[in-house]
């Protein structure tokens, strides 16, 4: 789980996963995982997770607020 006070290293890799469709979307560095997610061109972000390599999970509303992270605009 993400916490507010960790750093966030946007180029670390994971796999956004459909939960509905039971499919995996893309593997990718985090900065692209999220975009991707609040695009939606697979459905809606309610619909998705990311699962990182090191075994985080990112729920919905994780991946919202990493959306809106300033460390993600550069």
């Amino acid at each position: 789980m993400w916490t507010p006070l960790m750093e966030i290293d946007w180029n670390s890799v994971g796999t956004l996963k459909h939960t509905v469709g039971g499919y995996d979307i893309r593997t990718d560095a985090l900065k692209i995982l999220v975009t991707a997610a609040m695009q939606g061109h697979e459905g809606d972000v309610t619909q998705m997770r990311i699962e990182m390599e090191d075994g985080v999970v990112l729920l919905p509303d994780e991946i919202r607020c990493l959306a809106l992270a300033r460390s993600r605009i550069r």
